[in-house]
């Protein structure tokens, strides 16, 4: 029997050996053993005849909690997390109760809905996008400021220079500079999924060769935080956009 769960058992309330043999349906032996196993690592101490958790033990028992949580995250999201390289600076703290949209042929659009129903009523949003599928450009930024909502989004240098080019995706940068609500940067992007954090959530967008992989969202503390930290991160050295970068990236 795991000793997590004599942990656990002591956490509800102190017990006796005999309680914890009957509570757990397992053997006075195997007690014995454990209770000793655990007094030696100091997690649980002995008054009145019965054990309890010591400080030690609690917190013990709260850190192997956070890890179960964080490793059912990771696991939750292995589909999605297959389509980024081993190095992707992917915290645990934002998979820690992920909820995770993959892309299925049959809605090709359901993911990227996620993406659109997380901005569409949040106040601000910031936003890192390494790519971008052009398509979805323009619905993305009318939706994230249909309610005066502040965005601030860094492009990628290569993404940046990739949607000049193209006179749809410039006209639509070419607007956004103009709105009132909006800021643009550029900057280098050291990671290759896409970032979004608003007031009280966090996603990533993940993109393969043949386009939306897949989008996870998080509206825990922690995945928040995580995601402001990218975002503030990489605007330190960014570059703000005007219309301005845009006429001289016409005119090279």
């Amino acid at each position: 029997m795991r000793r997590s769960a004599f942990v656990r058992a002591l956490a509800e309330r102190p017990r006796d050996k005999r309680g914890l043999a009957d509570d757990l349906g397992t053997s006075r032996s195997t007690v014995d053993r454990v209770v000793r196993e655990l007094l030696d690592a100091g997690l649980v101490e002995r008054g009145d005849g019965e054990y309890r958790l010591t400080c030690v033990g609690r917190r013990a028992l709260d850190a192997y909690d956070e890890c179960l949580d964080s490793l059912r995250g990771v696991y939750a999201a292995r589909d999605l997390l297959s389509m980024l390289p081993v190095d992707a600076p992917l915290d645990p703290a934002f998979l820690t109760g992920a909820t995770v949209h993959t892309s299925s042929p049959n809605i090709p659009d359901s993911a990227i809905q996620e993406l659109f129903s997380s901005v569409e009523s949040a106040e601000r949003v910031y936003g890192v996008a390494p790519v971008a599928l052009v398509g979805q450009l323009r619905p993305f930024y009318e939706t994230a400021t249909a309610g005066g909502t502040v965005v601030e989004m860094i492009i990628a240098d290569e993404l940046f220079d990739r949607l000049v080019a193209t006179p749809d995706s410039h006209a639509v940068i070419a607007d956004q500079l103009r709105h009132e609500s909006v800021t643009l940067y550029r900057a280098e992007v050291p990671f290759r999924f896409g970032l979004w954090v608003t007031e009280d959530e966090a996603g990533i967008v993940v993109y393969t060769d043949t386009g939306l992989g897949g989008v996870a969202r998080n509206d825990t503390e922690d995945a928040v935080e995580w995601a402001n930290e990218q975002f503030e991160t990489l605007r330190e050295n960014a570059e703000r956009l005007t219309l301005d970068d845009l006429d001289e990236a016409d005119g090279e």
